[in-house]
């Protein structure tokens, strides 16, 4: 999965996508083992993200 292009917003979306497909049922057994690494992925990615605006918010007080 790329992620250099994708924005925060869209990455929770993917995500809430795929936490429902797997709530629901509805990931086939073949592909959860991909779904939840694809999973695994954009949550780093929106866990940096937010790190990320945390430090900058974070320095922009501080000054």
């Amino acid at each position: 999965m790329n992620t250099e292009e994708l924005t925060y917003e869209a990455a929770l979306t993917q995500l809430e996508k795929l936490a429902r497909e797997m709530e629901a049922g509805e990931v086939p057994i073949d592909l959860l083992a991909a779904k939840l690494k694809e999973a695994q992925t954009l949550l780093a990615f929106c866990k940096a993200k937010l790190t990320k605006a945390d430090e900058e918010v974070k320095k922009l007080l501080g000054e």
